[in-house]
């Protein structure tokens, strides 16, 4: 048992675990289904990386239409695509190799990283099933892993990250000051981690920080995100905080004669940059937001039905038996932690929040990932808490038979 336990919280054994399976899973899919080069396709961040090494600047997010400046993708992982770009080569099948490495390597990091959170916030059990559930692949299917070029995995690296903050190590100015520049690197990753990075931050500020310690936290967020803002300013002359797109983001859900919740037809520039092209980026962005909110407006109710269907639909894509079932007891085990501990409202609150957006706007495969972390560890919490009250009711049914024995041997 002691050598299992061993195996089963090793750092590096789990790490390699993680980084097998992924590893495996790329190469069967990209054997299969694919070829390295088409994970390029419709990929707005190699679009602008590919713009920043051919000396256009951060610009020209979708194929097809001129190259002018953008904030369609926040700045930090076109970044680090463009310095895989330059060294490999644009769009070449070895620089796809090297994305898709690097994110095999951000999911293997986050298995041990889950192993260590899952540890400190709920006890050494739910940390080992934790970072055994992330080895295994069944998240690393074709149909989430075909935009493997995005930054989902990078982000869930950095939420894992961020749950290894706890109050007792903010002690002081400094630290709370590198926290607030850490959610600011999260933010310019994945926008969509910003609600998360609020709520966690509140949390942490909740048990004994000063106002002045969030002060600073805050200060560290605006300073990391600063140079991104102001370049925004002074390129489109409006106050950009993060990116531009959430009109067009909005009108993919929202707009007439669509089908479902989500429909990319028409003039989406992935499909047709024409519009794009003719109106400039922020007009184009504008128009589809003023489209949207019409459509909504005229007709409210199908917005409040698509909202309420998005609601439900972000935790069963990509209609994957096992990422339904991990979802089911992420929740169950978010309620769990609050019915245990009032003071642990920040799990549950994080699974609210983060996907809001995303019930207005539209669902994608990959738009839950950067929360799987939260929902594996709220997951194997309640696969403990069952294992613990199962193991509780065996052992007082046990005590039970042996004082009937007593007693009527008595």
């Amino acid at each position: 048992m002691n050598t299992i336990k061993r195996i089963g919280t090793s750092p590096l054994i789990i790490f390699g675990a993680a980084f097998i399976t992924r590893l495996a899973s790329a190469t069967y899919i990209l054997s299969r289904y694919t070829t390295p080069q088409l994970l390029f396709t419709g990929n707005e961040p190699s679009h602008i990386a590919a713009a920043l090494v051919s000396g256009l600047g951060f610009s020209s997010p979708y194929a097809g239409a001129p190259a002018a400046p953008t904030a369609q993708q926040p700045p930090l992982y076109p970044s680090i695509l463009a310095s895989v770009f330059k060294v490999f080569g644009i769009y070449t099948s070895e620089s796809a190799w090297t994305a898709v490495v690097i994110n095999v390597l951000a999911g293997a990091v986050t298995a041990v990283v889950l192993y260590y959170a899952g540890r400190l916030h709920f006890g050494e059990t739910v940390g080992i099933l934790a970072a055994w559930l992330w080895v295994l692949p069944w998240m690393f299917r074709f149909n989430s892993f075909s935009v493997s070029l995005t930054s989902s995995y990078l982000a869930a690296l950095g939420i894992s990250i961020l749950l290894l903050w706890i109050p007792k190590t903010l002690e002081g100015d400094w630290e709370w000051f590198v926290l607030g520049i850490y959610s600011g690197l999260l933010v310019l990753l994945q926008p969509a981690l910003l609600p998360i990075a609020l709520v966690y931050g509140a949390w942490l500020a909740s048990s004994r920080a000063s106002s002045r310690h969030r002060l600073i936290a805050f200060a560290g967020l605006l300073l990391l995100m600063a140079p991104w803002i102001v370049r925004n300013y002074v390129t489109f002359g409006r106050f950009i905080p993060i990116r531009d797109n959430f009109g067009l983001e909005l009108w993919v859900g929202n707009r007439p004669g669509m089908q479902g919740t989500v429909d990319y037809s028409g003039d989406f520039p992935d499909h047709d940059p024409s519009t794009y092209a003719r109106l400039g980026e922020l007009p184009f962005m504008d128009a589809k937001f003023s489209q949207a909110m019409e459509f909504i407006a005229g007709n409210p109710e199908g917005f409040l039905g698509r909202v309420g269907q998005r609601a439900v639909e972000f935790w069963y894509l990509p209609y994957f038996v096992p990422s339904i079932v991990v979802a089911i007891f992420g929740w169950l085990g978010a309620v769990l932690v609050l019915w245990n501990d009032r003071k642990q409202w920040v799990w549950l609150v994080m699974l609210v929040v983060f996907p809001a957006v995303y019930w207005v706007t539209h669902n994608f495969p990959t738009y839950r990932h950067p929360i799987e972390p939260v929902v594996i560890l709220l997951a194997s919490y309640c696969v403990g808490e069952i294992l613990s009250r199962r193991n509780q009711s065996s052992s007082k049914e046990k005590v039970q038979v042996l004082a009937s024995s007593d007693s009527l041997l008595k």
